[in-house]
């Protein structure tokens, strides 16, 4: 049976949901995508290029939520089609979905979804397709450490900072498909990954100190949020981080040259989804959301402006 794994590139999360994936099929081909509907449109294409090669198939999705209109209908249509091709569909998340997308795939494929806050992708699969197997059990662990940036002496954030530098790397897909089939192994860490983390640290400690002196506060309401530039070899989750330890900030957006914004909060009197929500393909978590922006990203002012009307919408 032809069985293809499609989860989030971005995070340990989606690496390690994958990898327990695999471990339930090691027959299975894997690929990686970002939020957003052209990322969206281009796994359903892979996905359906499959399915004409075989019927009777399975595709797994994980880690990559449904929160926007055009996304639903594009899941809704392939999903029919891999239907008709006797094709199964299991999709794994735990991002807010609309209620009324969740009831519609239901007819058209198996969706293990759990919004609650309390589980992450890893944990999902864990319980739905590898419980007890003490592999899956440690990732399902590290995967929460890091998703929820709780306990974080039981995760490596190496391993993330790694999968940053893969993503902004040449030969990206073979290089996370490799985490993803060492971690099924049991594999967290070996020489290879080292070899490259220490190519990786030289340069990102120079992105870092780049990023840091773009650092903009404003105050909103009651809140201080940090505004920062961030130059490629900055993985978000870590630097908002930094940002928050050297600041007084309660909210840390980050913005690249592609217009990509990342927000993290040090307060549960904000939602990051909610600020997401009023930019383009804006979803995610209430304590970690992204989005896009609609300013060319080198007009900075206009950028901060459009985000701090994110913000201030967010708060009504």
């Amino acid at each position: 049976m032809r069985v293809v794994i499609c989860s989030h590139e971005a995070d340990i999360d989606g690496m390690y949901s994958a990898a327990v994936a695999l471990m339930r099929y090691p027959e299975a081909r894997v690929s990686f995508y970002n939020y957003g509907l052209e990322n969206f449109r281009k796994m359903f294409k892979h996905i359906k290029k499959e399915a004409k090669k075989s019927k009777k198939g399975l595709a797994v999705i994980s880690d990559l939520g449904i929160n926007d209109e055009q996304i639903s209908a594009l899941a809704l249509d392939s999903t029919r089609y891999l239907k008709q091709r006797q094709w199964r569909v299991f999709w794994v998340d735990h991002h807010p979905w609309q209620k009324e997308s969740i009831d519609t795939l239901k007819r058209f494929c198996t969706v293990y979804h759990d919004s609650s806050g309390r589980n992450c992708a890893t944990e999902i699969m864990y319980e739905k397709f590898m419980r007890k197997n003490k592999i899956a059990e440690q990732l399902k662990l590290t995967a929460h450490s890091s998703d929820f940036m709780i306990d974080v002496k039981n995760h490596d954030s190496r391993v993330t900072e790694l999968i940053h530098f893969y993503r902004n790397s040449s030969g990206s897909r073979q290089k996370l498909e490799s985490l993803v089939q060492k971690a099924s192994r049991g594999i967290l860490w070996d020489t290879e990954m080292q070899k490259d983390y220490l190519k990786f640290i030289k340069v990102a400690e120079l992105h870092k100190s780049k990023s840091l002196k773009t650092l903009t506060l404003r105050k909103i309401r009651e809140f201080n949020v940090a505004f920062v530039f961030t130059y490629p070899l900055v993985q978000s989750s870590l630097f908002a981080n930094e940002v928050f330890s050297n600041s007084k900030a309660d909210i840390v957006m980050l913005f690249n040259k592609l217009g990509k914004v990342s927000i993290r909060r040090n307060t549960v009197k904000i939602s990051c989804s909610k600020i997401a929500s009023f930019l383009v393909e804006g979803g995610g978590h209430e304590f970690a959301s992204g989005g896009m922006l609609k300013n060319n990203p080198k007009d900075f002012s206009s950028c901060i402006g459009e985000m701090e009307q994110a913000v201030i919408k967010s708060l009504k």
